[in-house]
């Protein structure tokens, strides 16, 4: 990222009008991230976008043609259903083992629904169940109220984060879910984000991904060697992640069929690994300039301040930003980091400057996040950048009013204001 991309980058900015601080997708950059993905798929492999990480209704469905799936990844109950109301041809996996509760809230909203509602659960959503007792509760859940439940079961690959091991507790999630009417069997689900992470005296990437891929073929051996050599037929078997995502060859093809990933087509900081060294970051905070305050001072301590900054203890420029305290670094101007003198701020940020980097108010502070999940939500529309300027601007996610814990909530805290 050179200083002429951010310049141009400001320019797009401030033509649009943009004042507040913003989500920057670059889609250019995006679209040359989704290339790389789909080069991993063409090994063979089908595709589920993991909802959480890109959190906006339009940013997925472009995605999703551009990869040709319908399949995605959602970790959040309020969230699936948003995407049942927006996207309601998605196939849905659960990608966390949800309180049965969750499930029966979701039967319930479901239930209230238009007739125009086209997503049918019983086909195309898939719950992660990580033990026979919550397999349980589900199966009583399914029992109460007539439900047909497509069971994802989530399988310890070495992470161990919980999920079945490949004992007699899978074998009898196996046995319960074919003796019942209701259930169905939909897959497997072995998450593997510890690989990338595994450092040289233990093995390293290489090993982990082997280990990893030995434990994930003996579940699917316990499956045929329990309901029979067809009983893999069909089923998503889901690995993956976005620092995993292209180490995945045709060697994998026959033990998995599907990978998800989401995070890598943005890139935050968190992912700057050496398994996605050809992507791009494709994502920013840009934060309105306030302030450009030249040696600043420490309060009350000009003295000390003076020589701190002969020491090179203080900067000689510093920037109030428009906010602040994100999960986020600074990467435009560079060097550029937070100032020790007031601490974090949500409201109005200090940030350290180049001596020589002419930054003026109105100007912006650009940052990467570190995660994606929470960072998107919390800007309002994402402005989309292309070919210099702001093209669209994508809404991200909200909870559906009809979602009764926080519509009860939302009722509760009315209720509070009014009587206060």
């Amino acid at each position: 990222m050179t200083q002429m991309y951010f310049q141009n980058l400001t320019q797009g900015l401030q033509q649009a009008g943009i004042c507040t601080p913003t989500l920057v997708v670059d889609k250019e950059r995006l679209d040359r991230n989704i290339d790389h993905l789909i080069d991993v798929l063409n090994r063979g492999f089908d595709y589920r976008i993991v909802a959480k990480s890109l959190p906006s209704v339009p940013l997925l469905q472009y995605i999703m043609r551009r990869t040709g799936t319908t399949r995605l990844m959602s970790f959040h109950l309020p969230f699936l259903m948003h995407l049942v109301e927006h996207i309601p041809a998605a196939d849905v996996l659960l990608g966390k083992p949800m309180p049965v509760a969750a499930a029966e809230h979701f039967y319930q909203w479901h239930s209230q629904q238009t007739s125009s509602m086209c997503f049918a659960p019983e086909l195309q959503l898939q719950w992660l169940i990580d033990s026979h007792e919550r397999l349980q509760q589900y199966q009583a859940l399914a029992q109460r109220h007539n439900l047909r439940l497509r069971i994802n079961l989530e399988i310890d690959v070495g992470l161990h984060r919980g999920g079945f091991l490949p004992d007699q507790q899978f074998i009898n999630a196996l046995k319960t879910i074919a003796a019942s009417p209701l259930l169905t069997l939909s897959g497997l689900m072995g998450y593997e984000a510890h690989i990338s992470k595994i450092p040289g005296f233990l093995g390293g990437l290489d090993k982990a991904l082997r280990s990893t891929q030995e434990t994930y073929r003996h579940f699917t051996t316990l499956i045929k060697e329990t309901l029979g050599n067809d009983a893999l037929d069909g089923l998503c078997l889901n690995t993956g992640g976005s620092s995993t995502y292209p180490l995945y060859d045709q060697d994998s093809v026959g033990l998995v069929n599907e990978i998800a990933t989401a995070s890598a087509l943005v890139m935050p900081t968190d992912f700057d690994v050496t398994t996605l060294e050809h992507h791009q970051p494709a994502v920013f905070i840009a934060a309105p300039v306030l302030k450009v305050v030249k040696d600043p001072d420490i309060p009350m301590a000009s003295g000390l301040s003076r020589l701190l900054r002969l020491f090179g203890r203080l900067p000689h420029q510093a920037c109030f930003i428009y906010g602040g305290n994100w999960l986020a670094q600074p990467c435009y101007p560079t060097p550029c980091k937070r100032a020790s003198i007031f601490g974090h701020s949500s409201n109005q940020e200090l940030y350290e400057l180049p001596d020589d980097h002419r930054i003026r108010p109105d100007d912006y502070l650009f940052f990467r996040p570190s995660q994606s999940e929470s960072v998107f939500l919390q800007f309002g529309n994402i402005a989309l950048y292309e070919q210099g300027r702001i093209s669209e601007w994508w809404p991200v996610f909200n909870y559906p009013e009809a979602f009764p814990a926080t519509a009860q909530a939302r009722r509760h805290s009315a209720a509070a204001e009014i009587s206060s």
